[in-house]
């Protein structure tokens, strides 16, 4: 429909979402998002491998039905396998918490089971750590190694807390575990981390080490004490985070402080270098205040990315990161936080001012103004380069449509953040699209990219449909949510070449538009004859690209023979899952005459529509002797969407290092990379190029022609600014209710009637016009809420 509108007021809504402060902000499920289940009912915990493809988690096991087993899931194959078979003559138990390694090759549980008969004495409290290698790496399944030995006997240690789970680096040869102290300390309940190399003998004294910073006596102060837990390995096993109610960052650690004696001392998140021979500066305190100080509330859940560069945790800390809170009732509900230890990327780590630590379970203001998330989040898990961190949250501020809670305590709405751009992304979309899924999600896991996201949730009828096989009898389910990264290269011309020289070098850039990373693996071109600076190319560098960053690929031409030579460029991933992109790169053997200054340009963002400001190039004459501009021709992707606005080239005779110019003006026709190639010509054939790209963006906003309207009234709502010929849905963003459709026209432009409920919660309400595609805008209005003795009585529709 077209909203037309003649001598009315309209009253333009307003978002707490701040576009211009976070201009990455994504609000929908990303297109091309596609939701997999993984397990059966009942399964849960899932961890996956770094490239996504490998899923273990545990369920109800298929040997002994009333136990819980764990299972590896290949997503490649479709095969899922059982690790936890009871072998003959063992006493049954429960297998749960795996947690696969990076390269997929190791998975490590916490088990009752003695799978090792000979150290394993299979009596009394009998938790235990193993380890087993899979068969795609030569392993054996039922093949399983005892890891949590007593540093004294090497027997099993029998005592491990099956809450608090394992961490292993990526190449499954360090494992970091939580476990009693009680042998140091007579303290019940008194916790430390031990990190164990199994690459090292059981007999090598150096196989099992206690981490750093727990101190050397017993607690002393008046508060109560945990000690260390919940260990979180880097990829490459360098770094190891943990939480410790002790002061495990000072020269010699001490125990810490609360909030209230008697009570318990307030936890903090450290790291510890592994590699740092001086162990007066092996360990950092991460959960620090801005003047340098441990938070007042504590924090937890640290999650490191492969390099231990990035750190993400929780703490209810309300003066960690400025921010807007809601009023804190006794204590503030938990927030997530991201720590960059290396914000030059230089590579070393913690120099002086040049960390950051942000919350990212937040939105922005239109004041700019940080508000914190209004109800809790945790359980974050990070990408291997640190860009993306997922978590479950209970807030209902973090995104413009709600999403109905439900399930356990744990439970909740599961969001990706972009730690860059703040930028906030649900994962868990219903079937149809659109509507939130059901906020019972917990225990996320993410791929190295962030592009495969695994999760267990009692909503998976939801996420994947109304007939899920193995769902009969509902209750949780490991599901899998995967998201590639639109990826852009602009086609390029090197223009005219001396045939037998090699021209000057280009540079033509892969763009990921996000909302996962992108890990080029492969650079090939089609012709011999455009060879790639394989040392300077970025692309080459084995450097993860992440949402809204690039890489490079730079490369010349050397023809020869006169013509024009085109070849087909590729940067494409490795292995399960990659992702590649293509493009045409072209030249031509002869004699150069003209050159363009510059020879490409990123003219930005455009509304889709409106046209940019223009963009003057400089046309040189570089040969000796006189020639003529005789064609402009615009090529490449996107042909509509950039246009020669100026012209002062045309049938111009240019002396040598003579100049024209012409320019170039953008109009997006879609909202997403747009790219196209310029050609300048002699009449003789010779020509120079010009690289073009943009960025095209719908600015959808919501109107009322009203700033209330009765519950049991109507409410017209105008849309402006979506994508035209869409599909528009219609709702309360902040509550239950149903929804309505509509269809923009060819302007983008719709208006919908929506029906207000009698009994429609009354007060300011947010109104969400929500396209197919992903984008989203809300605006306010006032419903005044109806005597609810009055509902049911004729004139309500019920009488």
């Amino acid at each position: 429909m077209v909203a037309t509108v003649l001598g009315a007021s309209l009253v333009v809504g307003t978002s707490a979402f701040n576009v211009d402060a976070r201009p990455d902000i994504s609000l929908q499920q990303a297109a091309g998002s596609a939701a997999d289940g993984v397990g059966g009912t009942g399964s849960a915990a899932p961890t996956v491998s770094a490239d996504g493809r490998y899923v273990a988690y545990h369920g109800p096991s298929g040997s002994t039905p009333e136990t819980t087993g764990v299972f590896v899931h290949d997503r490649d194959l479709g095969e899922v396998t059982e690790l936890t078979a009871v072998p003959d003559g063992l006493r049954a138990g429960h297998t749960i918490t795996p947690v696969i390694s990076g390269d997929g090759c190791s998975v490590v549980v916490v088990t009752e089971i003695a799978f090792d008969v000979f150290r394993d004495d299979d009596t009394g409290d009998r938790w235990d750590l193993y380890r087993s290698r899979l068969p795609h790496c030569d392993g054996v399944i039922g093949d399983w190694e005892l890891v949590s030995t007593d540093p004294d006997t090497g027997l099993a240690r029998d005592d491990l807390d099956p809450g608090d789970r394992p961490t292993i680096s990526a190449s499954g040869t360090l494992i970091a575990f939580t476990h009693p102290v009680d042998h140091l300390f007579d303290v019940e309940a008194l916790r430390a981390v031990s990190v164990v190399d199994l690459e090292l003998l059981i007999t090598d004294p150096l196989r099992t080490q206690l981490a750093a910073g727990f101190p050397v006596v017993a607690p002393n102060t008046t508060y109560t004490h945990q000690g260390m837990d919940q260990p979180a390995l880097s990829g490459d096993g360098r770094y190891l985070a943990f939480r410790s109610d002790a002061t495990s960052a000072d020269a010699v650690a001490g125990w810490g402080t609360g909030q209230v004696a008697g009570g318990p001392a307030s936890p903090q998140v450290f790291i510890w270098d592994r590699n740092e021979p001086d162990p007066f500066a092996a360990v950092r305190l991460v959960s620090k205040l801005p003047d340098g100080s441990p938070t007042t509330a504590g924090a937890g859940s640290p999650v490191l990315s492969r390099t231990g560069a990035a750190v993400a945790f929780t703490s209810a800390d309300p003066v960690l990161v400025p921010a807007e809170f809601v009023v804190c009732d006794g204590a503030c509900p938990t927030q997530v936080f991201h720590y960059d230890r290396d914000i030059d990327g230089n590579g070393r780590l913690d120099e002086p001012d040049r960390t950051a630590l942000t919350m990212l379970s937040a939105v922005a203001r239109d004041d700019g103004v940080l508000v914190a998330g209004a109800a809790p989040s945790s359980q974050p898990a990070i990408s291997a380069d640190g860009h993306l961190v997922a978590f479950v949250t209970k807030a209902t501020n973090l995104q413009l449509i709600r999403a109905a809670g439900g399930g356990e305590a744990t439970d909740g709405d599961l969001l990706v953040a972009d730690a860059a751009s703040g930028a906030l992304r649900r994962v868990t979309v219903s079937n149809d699209g659109v509507r939130p899924a059901l906020g019972a999600h917990s225990s996320p896991a993410v791929s190295e990219t962030g592009r495969s996201i695994v999760f267990d949730t009692l909503a998976a009828s939801d996420l994947l449909g109304d007939s899920v096989p193995g769902d009969d009898v509902g209750g949780r389910r490991v599901v899998s949510v995967s998201t590639p990264p639109r990826l852009s290269l602009a086609d390029a011309d090197l223009g005219t070449t001396v045939v037998g020289l090699e021209s000057d070098e280009w540079y033509v850039a892969v763009i990921n538009e996000g909302p996962s990373s992108f890990n080029p693996f492969l650079v090939e071109v089609s012709d011999s004859r455009f060879r790639i600076n394989r040392d300077d190319s970025t692309c080459t560098a084995a450097l993860s690209v992440p949402p809204g960053g690039d890489c490079t690929v730079l490369v010349t031409f050397v023809p020869t023979t006169p013509g024009v030579v085109s070849a087909e460029l590729t940067v494409a991933e490795g292995g399960f899952g990659a992702v590649s992109v293509t493009s045409t790169i072209s030249g031509r053997g002869g004699e150069p005459a003209l050159l363009a200054d510059p020879a490409g340009a990123d003219l930005g963002s455009a509304v889709v529509g409106a046209p940019s400001a223009e963009f003057l190039v400089d046309i040189e004459n570089i040969g000796i002797a006189p020639t003529t501009v005789a064609d402009v021709r615009i090529g490449g992707a996107h042909v509509d969407d950039f246009a020669v606005t100026t012209n002062n080239c045309a049938d111009r005779a240019l002396n040598p290092r003579a100049t024209c110019s012409i320019g170039i003006t953008f109009t997006p026709t879609a909202d997403s990379r747009r790219t196209a190639l310029v050609d300048v010509a002699t009449a003789a054939g010779q020509f120079t190029s010009i690289v073009l790209a943009g960025d095209g963006q719908f600015v959808p906003e919501v109107l009322f022609f009203t700033e209330e309207v009765d519950a049991g009234g109507e409410l017209l709502a105008v849309g402006t600014g979506y994508p035209p010929n869409t599909e528009v849905t219609v709702t309360f963003g902040d509550g239950p209710g149903e929804s309505v459709t509509g269809v923009t026209d060819e302007l983008g432009n719709v208006s919908v009637e929506l029906l207000i409920p009698p009994d429609e919660r009354g007060g300011q309400r947010s109104i969400v016009v929500q396209a197919d595609d992903g984008n989203i805008a809300a605006a306010d209005v006032a419903v005044v809420e109806q005597d609810q003795t009055m509902i049911g009585m004729p004139g309500f529709g019920l009488g």
